[in-house]
């Protein structure tokens, strides 16, 4: 046992850590503080709110031996004040508390993976700096809330007030935020990688001008929501609203098409939504473009019909929301195999639902998947689990057509009726979904400086940079090193991806401009180092989770019940090492993996042929293994 010296029975700092003591317990200091902690917190019979916000709140949260270094557990605090929870970690015998919920979809961190100074979320995979809070890796965007602690006689103390308790991410962008005239980041796309960037560069002390083009009418959103919960409200998929891009002073411009840009003078040119002409001059440049709906090849007869929807934006979604809940709409097919077309596939048959979890038999809907190949999404895990995969979407009603070729649309009145298939075969519909992928928004950097690939990707180093000096490209139009893996040239179009990317696009500005003010050097990233990370959610029970990178999905190890509950482990080999893995109701499982591969630790294919957790013994997990 550890023993504390009298002049060191109460230590406090000001920040969320303070250094594990030795102590001496004793039963009647300890009452003593129980009943201080109880009149600052206040009784049951609280009247003044008004106050509230800016009470001291002093919670006792555990003894300081519950937890070994590298453990963390989350902790309820419920007092007169308030009713929430705070995630506490030791760490190099330092306690440090956070709130509970990751920033991203507010899911509990305590779930997640803990390694080093690295808390990964278990769903997501979004990583925060164990010692500061902040968000070191995507998907979300926001710093953990972190509050100050307290050792009094061996017990951990959480100090706060009502305000900073409730709170679900931190900002570290100033109120009274005051910015300069130069120099200029202009950003052109404000999707995940341009609104990250953009974020980023105000949160780790960018002081100039931030202009952020987007050609859509709305705030940026969580673009990935679309297929996975069309239902979702616009509000609720919103990055950030209205206040914060006037506390950043981020000039967000809606409804604008950039149409040309002078790359020796440092000048875009743009129309608005009015066609009205102007131009904008740009120290740093980002090209965040993206990506559009790949349509149906002019081939292809109907493809014109008013009753064809694709899915890209807030306004395609809703417009697919409205023709779905119309009475008339019966029967629906699906033309791809996309993750846009499965995701959708499962909201129709699983995710139409009313609040008792039942279907209505006059709400179903008879939905059919179109495809090229031999089963879904193949191309990405393989033909054992797309065949899986399949078989759960059939037992939910849909109806698969695979190595199926469109031949053309017909219908009357301009609305399709059938789907034409080139073997004769005629499939009824009142909708056609469209989703064979997606293609590069890159035409305005045609006949530019701009190095390109043959197939269209603009390329990048690992710091992001163009073959144009300060010009930078983020998100799916990007060709970049993926160190982790020691890859070039390579191109995930996953949201993840496109934060991960502009974060770094950020970092590398902010090298620029802050070595050349008075702002000294910062705790940035130099190149861009991240695992590729991205889910999909098949119908409302089933998720499935990737973590890293692979080209040849058929080299694979899997473990669990593909056929059954479709709960399963699936290990990708490249030159007999895992190169990625996907797992559905194995969470943390896909996690643990990422930061192996984060920690640049090689898992052999023997490690894990014949144990699923065989890659555990590459790190120190505290953390309970997946039941």
């Amino acid at each position: 046992m550890f023993v504390l010296s009298i002049l060191s029975k109460r230590y406090s700092i000001g920040s969320s850590s303070f250094q594990f003591q030795k102590y001496h317990s004793s039963s009647k200091r300890m009452d003593a503080i129980k009943t201080i902690i109880t009149t600052i917190v206040g009784g049951d019979n609280d009247t003044n709110p008004s106050t509230a916000s800016n009470e001291q709140i002093r919670h006792q949260l555990c003894k300081i031996d519950e937890l070994q270094n590298g453990q963390m557990k989350e902790f309820e605090v419920k007092t007169s004040l308030v009713n929430t929870s705070v995630l506490l970690i030791k760490q190099d015998d330092k306690f440090h508390a956070y709130s509970s919920k990751c920033c991203h979809y507010k899911l509990p961190l305590a779930k997640g993976v803990l390694i080093n100074n690295r808390l990964r979320c278990f769903a997501h995979g979004a990583c925060f700096r164990v010692d500061t809070g902040d968000i070191e890796d995507h998907p979300g965007h926001g710093n953990l809330p972190k509050y100050d602690v307290e050792i009094v006689d061996g017990q951990v103390i959480l100090i706060g007030n009502k305000q900073d308790l409730e709170k679900v991410e931190r900002s570290k962008i100033p109120d009274n935020l005051e910015v300069d005239a130069k120099p200029v980041v202009a950003i052109v796309g404000a999707g995940a990688g341009g609104f990250t960037c953009a974020d980023m560069l105000r949160q780790n002390g960018f002081r100039g001008r931030i202009l952020l083009f987007t050609r859509e009418g709305t705030l940026p959103y969580d673009r990935v929501q679309l297929s996975k919960q069309p239902l979702k409200k616009a509000q609720d998929l919103l990055l950030r609203d209205q206040t914060y891009f006037k506390k950043a002073k981020i000039d967000l411009i809606l409804d604008t098409d950039v149409t040309n840009i002078n790359w020796s003078t440092k000048n875009l040119t743009y129309h608005t939504l009015g066609k009205q002409m102007k131009s904008e001059p740009y120290d740093y440049l980002v090209l965040a473009t993206g990506l559009r709906s790949r349509k149906l090849p002019s081939s292809i007869r109907g493809g014109d019909l008013r009753s064809v929807f694709y899915v890209r934006s807030m306004a395609d979604a809703n417009n697919l929301v409205n023709k779905v809940k119309s009475p008339e709409t019966k029967n629906i097919v699906i033309i791809g195999d996309s993750f846009i077309a499965l995701e959708l596939c499962g909201w129709l048959t699983t995710g139409l639902a009313g609040p008792d979890g039942k279907q209505d038999e006059a709400d179903k809907k008879n939905v059919s998947v179109v495809m090229l190949l031999k089963a879904p999404m193949i191309r990405i895990f393989g033909e054992k689990i797309a065949c899986a995969l399949q078989k759960v979407h059939e037992k939910n009603g849909a109806k698969f057509y695979s190595e199926a070729n469109v031949t053309e649309l017909t219908g009357e009145n301009d609305i399709a009726k059938f789907v034409q298939l080139a073997t004769g075969e005629s499939i009824p519909c009142d909708m056609v979904i469209v989703a064979i992928g997606s293609e590069t928004c890159t035409e305005l950097y045609k006949d530019s400086p701009i190095e390109m690939s043959e197939d269209h990707f603009i390329k990048v180093n690992d710091r992001l940079e163009t073959s144009v000096e300060h010009v930078l490209a983020v998100g799916d139009i990007s060709k970049h090193p993926l160190k982790v893996f020691n890859l070039n040239e390579v191109n995930c179009q996953h949201w993840q991806m496109a934060c991960s990317t502009g974060h770094q696009a950020a970092d590398t500005i902010l090298h620029h401009y802050l070595g050349q003010t008075k702002g000294g050097s910062r705790p940035l990233k130099t190149d861009l180092y991240t695992v590729p990370i991205y889910w999909t959610t098949q119908n409302n029970k089933t998720t499935i989770r990737y973590a890293g990178y692979t080209r040849d999905p058929e080299n694979v190890v899997i473990h669990g019940d593909l056929d059954g509950e479709f709960k399963f482990v699936a290990y990708y080999i490249v030159d007999g090492y895992v190169r990625a893995v996907a797992q559905s109701k194995y969470d943390p499982l896909s996690s643990e993996v990422a930061e192996v591969f984060h920690h640049r630790r090689n898992i052999r294919k023997e490690d894990i042929e014949n144990d699923m957790y065989g890659y555990r013994k590459y790190l120190d997990f505290k953390t309970k293994k997946p039941e």
